[in-house]
């Protein structure tokens, strides 16, 4: 698969240019990751109620939120912290309100990706408590 030129890394010239080219292939890759599980990708990039919600998906009566993190470390989940989780929790709620979207089930989930690449997944994390080590 060639990339598209924007999101070429020999065309990032800018300062931050190379990071967030990095962090839109593996919001990519997430999608793909998704979608590989039955999930319907419905936005990406949703901004509203004071934070941004990296990909939203359906299954059934399910609205996933994902949160997706890239870092040159082994834990990229854990520079998740509880101002973060605030804001998408924030967020996640301006979206139900405005698309009419209570009858799905709520359920965030955070995908990062390590140094090597390795997808690290933490399912439902409001059912598992606070994100981070």
């Amino acid at each position: 698969m060639v990339p598209a030129p924007a999101d070429d890394p020999a065309l990032a010239t800018r300062p931050g240019d190379q990071l967030r080219l990095s962090g839109a292939a593996a919001e990519r890759r997430a999608r793909w990751h998704l979608w590989r599980r039955g999930w319907h990708i419905v936005a990406c990039n949703w901004i509203g109620g004071g934070g941004e919600i990296d990909i939203v998906a359906s299954r059934w009566r399910t609205l996933l939120v994902v949160e997706v993190r890239r870092r040159a470390d082994a834990q990229p989940l854990a520079s998740i912290d509880r101002a973060k989780l605030d804001r998408i929790l924030a967020a996640s709620r301006a979206l139900i309100i405005a698309h009419d979207l209570q009858r799905y089930r709520l359920r965030i989930d955070l995908i990062g990706f390590d140094g090597d690449g390795r997808l690290l997944r933490r399912r439902d994390i409001m059912r598992q408590g606070q994100p981070g080590y």
